[in-house]
């Protein structure tokens, strides 16, 4: 896990970089790594939590993976491709069947762990230089050339006898989870928990494999590169602001809006790959921490400041007018709700209301674009008068159902001023701080950088990058 204190550089540990120099390159098997000096070059890794307080986990590997018994450390079973396995609650255990067969039974998780190829790079004298994590192979380099860890091309697999077993690591390991019917493939481990109310399915991997699946889901891959890499070095700055955050279930993000939109090895784009890859350890900064990189899909013409919206003050999310965001698709909208609409909406996120009267504009926010304060009148579900005030503007946006707190209103009363409908018309989709999506499509268009972008709509950040050091 990625949880250490961030000093200006990436908490990856440390990227391969390619020795010039006359090199060995050998598989060795774990235990015989711990020599004085190495380097290791294990990348950080995140936990996204994929399923949760589900009866049963129900996946499938493609590649090589062992199962795990996280009590024991030890293997208990070998995955093949094309069995079904599920993990299920029996008592205060977890049950594991292959293809509806019980296998096992444990009282803790089940890891599905992905075997690895491990490397170590030898100077010409014998002395080793860096190392990768994994396990299970040892192996024999070739020549005096630069290799790359994504680059096996000319080198020997050996088994741990020394007999040759290919020519180099071939095909993807990938998990299949399936949610009703429907396979999703995910790269990295999975891990299944058990609580009181149910399992919980988590999926382990690298950083920066973990975005190959978000930066697509959560923004078009045909868009211009550098708003792609924007997108990149903003969910990647998010991603580490976040490890954490869910703690007490196990996992660090969620994979949906709630955190950020994580579709797995098959939402994946070779464009958004590239734009990850092309801003590889790259986050922001501020202060020496990373940026907590909030973003959303349209600002309707401005950001906001971040009290206006949330609660607290944030110093890099400042409002910024934003006429680059400008689009077809999330400006002029409309929305009109007949009274028991208004009222069915507002009860659908625990107001509770038997009737409505009047909505009030009470306060904007400080760019005078967004409904920060809106009290309702009415009667609750006890039929007693209250007024009930809604603050900030996401909370505004998220209580009337619409897609910005970016609005006016027009309310359609009868001859004895009695509310019968509201319509509200707006731009913007989303909470309205940090980046614009479409704001950063419409300066990517204009020809400026993923740096320009992200410095715009971030004030005061920093670019970091993983060899440490800031701009």
């Amino acid at each position: 896990m990625l949880k250490m204190m961030f000093k200006g550089t990436y908490p990856g540990r440390l990227r391969w970089r390619t020795a010039r120099m006359s090199l060995l390159l050998v598989f060795l098997l774990w235990p015989a790594m711990a020599a004085a000096g190495e380097v290791l070059i294990e990348p950080g890794t995140v936990r996204v939590g994929l399923m949760q307080l589900v009866p049963v986990v129900e996946f499938a590997i493609e590649g090589s993976y062992q199962i795990i018994d996280t009590g024991s450390k030890q293997a208990v079973a070998v995955p093949r491709p094309g069995e079904r396995w599920q993990v299920r609650t029996s008592g205060n255990q977890l049950e594991l069947l292959r293809n509806g067969v019980l296998v096992n039974t444990f009282t803790g998780a089940l890891q599905v762990r992905e075997n690895k190829y491990q490397v170590a790079v030898l100077s010409g004298s014998g002395a080793l230089v860096n190392r990768s994590s994994g396990e299970g192979m040892i192996a024999l380099g070739a020549g005096n050339r630069s290799v790359s860890l994504r680059n096996f091309s000319g080198l020997n697999i050996l088994s741990a006898q020394g007999q040759v077993e290919a020519g180099q690591p071939g095909g993807q390991n990938l998990l299949v989870l399936y949610s009703e019917g429907r396979g999703q493939r995910y790269r990295g481990n999975l891990e299944v928990r058990r609580d009181e109310q149910g399992l919980t399915a988590i999926n382990e991997l690298p950083v920066e494999e973990y975005l190959y699946g978000v930066v697509p889901s959560e923004m078009p891959a045909s868009w211009p590169a550098e708003a792609l890499k924007a997108q990149a070095v903003a969910a990647r700055s998010y991603a580490l602001a976040q490890l954490g955050s869910y703690g007490r279930y196990g996992f660090d993000l969620l994979a949906t809006q709630s955190s950020q939109v994580y579709k797995g090895y098959d939402g994946e784009n070779p464009a958004t790959t590239r734009a990850v890859e092309e801003t590889r350890g790259l986050i922001m900064t501020y202060r020496g921490l990373p940026v907590d990189a909030v973003f959303h899909s349209s600002s309707g013409g401005t950001t906001e400041n971040s009290e206006d919206v949330w609660k607290n003050s944030v110093d890099y999310l400042r409002a910024r007018p934003d006429p680059a965001d400008f689009n077809d698709k999330y400006y002029n909208w409309k929305v009109a709700y007949s009274i028991d609409q208004l009222i069915s909406q507002l009860n659908s996120k625990d107001y509770q209301f038997s009737q409505v009267e009047d909505l009030l504009e009470l306060e904007r926010t400080s760019t005078g674009k967004r409904v920060k304060r809106l009290a309702v009148k009415g009667l609750d579900i006890d039929d007693n008068s209250v007024v009930k005030e809604v603050y900030n503007a996401n909370a505004v946006r998220v209580a009337l159902g619409l897609k910005s707190a970016f609005f006016t209103m027009q309310k359609e009363v009868d001859q004895q001023q009695k509310l019968l409908r509201v319509t509200f018309e707006g731009n913007g989709y989303g909470h309205g701080l940090g980046m614009s999506q479409y704001g950063a499509l419409g300066l990517a268009g204009q020809g400026y950088s993923y740096r320009d972008i992200l410095k715009y709509y971030y004030t005061g950040i920093a670019l970091s990058g993983n060899y440490g050091g800031q701009e």
